[in-house]
C-alpha cells in the first residue's frame, strides 16, 4: 500500500510539474487550473494544462524552463497543453495554443534541439517552428 501511495505522488508531481514562470505582468492576468482561477503575478509558476487569460490593457511575459519566451498582449487566451523539454532523456513535446489575442514567441533550447517537436496552435492552423521568433494574432 505504501508503494502505491508513493507512486501516485510521483506521478502527480510529474504530471503537474512546473514548466515555466511568469516574468512580467502589466495589468491583470489569471490562470485557470483545476477549475480554479488564480491571479498571476511575477514569479507565479505555470504548469501543463494551464489556461492563461490576460485582461483589457494587460500583458504577460512567460519564461519556460528551456528559455523559451512568450509575451501575451491584452485580452489573450493561451493554453499550455504540454511543455516537455528534457534533453538528457531526449524527450521533446511542446504543444501550445493561442485561442485569442496577440503573442510573440522566441524559442529556447527546443528551437535548436528539436524544432519539429513544437506545435504552436492558432484557431486557423498550426505554426511550425523553423526559426526562433515570430509574432501572431488570433481573433
Amino acid at each position: 500500500m505504501n508503494r502505491i501511495v508513493k507512486l501516485m505522488i510521483l506521478l502527480g508531481t510529474m504530471l503537474f510539474a512546473n514548466v515555466g514562470v511568469v516574468k512580467t505582468v502589466e495589468g491583470k492576468a489569471e490562470v485557470k487550473r483545476a477549475k480554479k482561477l488564480i491571479v498571476l503575478k511575477e514569479g507565479s509558476e505555470l504548469e501543463n494544462g494551464d489556461i492563461i487569460f490576460t485582461k483589457e490593457k494587460s500583458s504577460l511575459g512567460i519564461m519556460f524552463d528551456d528559455g523559451t519566451r512568450i509575451s501575451l498582449g491584452a485580452k489573450a487566451i493561451f493554453v499550455i497543453n504540454h511543455f516537455v523539454v528534457k534533453p538528457s532523456e531526449k524527450k521533446y513535446d511542446v504543444d501550445l495554443k493561442l485561442k485569442k489575442g496577440k503573442a510573440v514567441f522566441s524559442s529556447g533550447k527546443i528551437g535548436k534541439l528539436s524544432p519539429e517537436s513544437v506545435k504552436f496552435r492558432i484557431p486557423t492552423g498550426v505554426i511550425g517552428i523553423r526559426g526562433t521568433k515570430f509574432a501572431v494574432e488570433a481573433k
